[in-house]
Formats: C-alpha cells, sequence, structure tokens
C-alpha cells in the first residue's frame, strides 16, 4: 500500500524511463534513460548531458559512506567540470526525507545537481545493489566505469575511467 502511494505521488520522483530490455548499468552497456527533478523543481534528463561524461551517485542521507564521499565528488566535480565532466547525485531519500537532502545539500555544500528519486526507481534500472553507489557514463552514453561504496577523488581506477572517458574523441 505504501509503494504505491508513493509511485502515485510522483511528482518528486525520479523517473527511469526503462523497460526489462532496456535496463543498463553493467560496464560496456548503454545507461538507462534516466529523468527527474532536481531540488529547484526543474527536470533533468541524463540524455540531456549526451555529449559529457556523467558520473551518476547514488545515494542517502542516512548512509553514512554516501555522508562520507559527498566532498570527494564535490572535488571530482570541480576538477573536471571545465572539461566536459558532470556528477549527478541521486537521492533515494523517501519523499518525507527530502528536507533532510536540503540540509545536507546545504550543510556540505554539493556543489553538484541532485535528483530526488524517492521511488529508487534509477537505482532499480542501474542494478544497483547497495549505497553509494556510482556510475560513469561515457559521452556516448555507454557505461564505462561502476563502483559500489565510498569514493575517494583520488581512487586511481576512477580518476583512469574519468580520464580515459574524458580523452574520447566521439563526441
Amino acid at each position: 500500500m505504501l509503494r504505491r502511494r508513493h509511485l502515485a505521488l510522483g511528482a518528486l520522483a525520479l523517473v527511469a524511463c526503462t523497460s526489462a530490455a532496456e535496463r543498463g548499468g553493467a560496464v560496456g552497456e548503454f545507461a538507462p534513460r534516466i529523468t527527474g527533478k532536481d531540488l529547484a523543481g526543474e527536470y533533468v534528463a541524463l540524455e540531456d548531458h549526451r555529449g559529457e561524461v556523467v558520473l551518476l551517485n547514488l545515494w542517502a542521507t542516512w548512509c553514512a559512506p554516501c555522508k562520507f564521499e559527498l566532498p570527494a565528488l564535490n572535488e571530482l566535480h570541480r576538477r573536471y567540470h571545465d572539461r566536459g565532466f558532470l556528477v549527478l547525485g541521486v537521492s533515494v531519500d523517501s519523499e518525507r526525507g527530502e528536507a533532510a537532502v536540503r540540509a545536507m545539500v546545504r550543510e556540505v555544500p554539493v556543489t553538484y545537481p541532485v535528483l530526488l528519486d524517492p521511488a529508487a526507481r534509477a537505482a532499480e534500472a542501474l542494478g544497483a545493489t547497495g549505497y553509494p553507489t556510482s556510475i560513469l557514463v561515457g559521452r556516448d552514453g555507454v557505461v564505462r566505469w561502476r563502483s559500489v561504496g565510498a569514493l575517494r577523488d583520488d581512487d586511481p581506477g576512477l580518476v583512469a575511467a574519468i580520464e580515459a572517458a574524458l580523452g574520447d574523441a566521439g563526441r
């Protein structure tokens, strides 16, 4: 009953527009089409950022490792943004948790866009098994790298994946 209510109250829900055949998230596959509202109430679509390298980060305010990695995500966004890179946060907090999301984004402060996904549709579409989950999507929409657990901005595997994706000439 509660789940149906969350789905019916989808005004703030992130929508992962996927069929079973379109689900993705594995390295080498196209990322699913994801569209949702950011904290300003504006719709944002992953497809709007085709041609950019996007690090999707699925997180929640109640997740200690998620809180821990926010400064690292800010640093990655700052370091690579001018080269066509974007961190896109996706909060899976419930609709009642929106105030906590807003408070955390102000407190850190988070410098990249955050989408609200109270029904965890993006997490399902991306095959997330825990939080935080991060998925690097190349300029062509193909998943280049993924990780479950808190990120560090100096992680050699992540930095190499970002550099490779940014260097991809297939803009």
